[in-house]
C-alpha cells in the first residue's frame, strides 16, 4: 500500500530547492527541468504544485520572505526598553538576512520581477505588502517609546521607520557585494546614534 504523499513537506522541498537554483542561475535561465531535477521530482510532480515558474518563483520568494520575517518577530518583544527591542529586531532581520546571503540574489531578481511589465503588479504588490509589515512594526515600537516617554514627541514614527529599512535594504546590497563588511555592527551602531538624536534621555 503506498505512503500518502505529505503534499505541504513536498511542497516546501520544492521551494526551497527552487530557491538555491534560482539564486544560483537567476529566474531566466532557469528552467522546469531544471527546478524538477533540482528538487530530485519528476517535471510532471512539478506541475502538480505550480502552474508554471513565475509561480514557483512567487513560492521561493514568500518562503525566504517568511523566513526572514519570522526569524525577526521572534525577538520583537525581547529587551527591557524601546532601544533594546529596536536593537534586537534590526539585529534579527540583518542576521536572518546575513545567514541566508547565499539566497539574496532571488530577491534581487524579485525587485526586478516587481519592475517589468507581465509580473509588476504581482510582485510590486508583494513586495509593497513586506514593507508595510516591517514599516508597521518598527512603528509600534517608536509609538510605544513615546508613550512611555523614551523618544521624543515630535519624532516621525511612519517616516523613521521607512528610512530605517531602506537603510537595512541597503547595507545588505553592500554587504552582498563585499562580505567584509559587518552589517550586524553597522546597524547597532547606526541605531545607538539614532537613539541618542531622538531620546528624552541621553545614556551615561
Amino acid at each position: 500500500m503506498a505512503r500518502p504523499v505529505d503534499r505541504d513537506a513536498k511542497r516546501l522541498k520544492i521551494v526551497e530547492a527552487a530557491t538555491a537554483r534560482f539564486a544560483e542561475v537567476g529566474y531566466e535561465a532557469a528552467s522546469m527541468d531544471g527546478l524538477a531535477a533540482a528538487a530530485g521530482i519528476s517535471k510532471g510532480s512539478l506541475y502538480d504544485y505550480f502552474k508554471n515558474k513565475e509561480d514557483l518563483f512567487y513560492g521561493a520568494f514568500e518562503w525566504f520572505e517568511q523566513r526572514v520575517m519570522r526569524a525577526s518577530m521572534e525577538r520583537l518583544s525581547e529587551g527591557a526598553n524601546a532601544r533594546e527591542r529596536l536593537l534586537s529586531f534590526a539585529d534579527a532581520s540583518v542576521s536572518a538576512l546575513v545567514d541566508n546571503v547565499a539566497l539574496y540574489p532571488v530577491m534581487l531578481e524579485v525587485w526586478a520581477a516587481a519592475a517589468k511589465g507581465g509580473t509588476l503588479q504581482r510582485f510590486s504588490q508583494a513586495l509593497q505588502n513586506l514593507y508595510i509589515v516591517f514599516r508597521a512594526q518598527i512603528v509600534t515600537l517608536i509609538c510605544d517609546a513615546q508613550q512611555s516617554g523614551e523618544i521624543k514627541q515630535d519624532t516621525n514614527a511612519a517616516a523613521l521607520a521607512g528610512v530605517l529599512i531602506g537603510a537595512i535594504d541597503g547595507l545588505l546590497l553592500q554587504y552582498w557585494l563585499d562580505p567584509s563588511l559587518d552589517p550586524r555592527a553597522w546597524v547597532r551602531n547606526f541605531l545607538n546614534a539614532l537613539f541618542d538624536g531622538i531620546a528624552t534621555t541621553k545614556r551615561s
